[in-house]
């Protein structure tokens, strides 16, 4: 897959079929984001299909950025730690603090943490080694 990604005349030269490569990366890609919807969703309690790609582009970039990633370099553990620490901070924060101020203000907790987690990975500046 990353030599049909990085070169497909390369990999075509190599023997490689590209289309089926493709095929395979866009199945493969498909699979693991339902496997992310269904991740994703399940911290809500109910699942919504049919809405869940309107609700996932800015948390699924948001966890990756909160991982480590940059704009120019992402691996796969910058993805692993990121959606870790964005599920576990999502799912952590309404508790502590309906069990500080004595409230339910759970959803209202959630959202703030998760859109202020997304502005904070989307605004944050990267210092470029060199």
């Amino acid at each position: 897959m990353t030599a049909v990604g990085s070169n497909p005349d390369f990999a075509r030269a190599s023997g490689i079929d590209v289309n089926r490569m493709r095929v395979v990366s866009v199945v493969l890609s498909t699979v693991l984001a339902a496997i992310g919807i269904v991740v994703y969703q399940q911290s809500f309690g109910f699942i919504q299909l049919y809405m869940g790609p309107f609700y996932m582009a800015f948390p699924a970039v948001a966890a990756i950025l909160l991982g480590g990633a940059s704009v120019h370099k992402a691996s796969m553990l910058n993805v692993v730690i990121g959606t870790f620490l964005f599920q576990g901070i999502l799912t952590m924060t309404p508790s502590v603090i309906n069990s500080l101020l004595q409230t339910d203000m759970s959803e209202v907790i959630r959202i703030v943490v998760s859109n202020g987690m997304i502005l904070y990975a989307l605004t944050r500046k990267v210092q470029v080694r060199r």
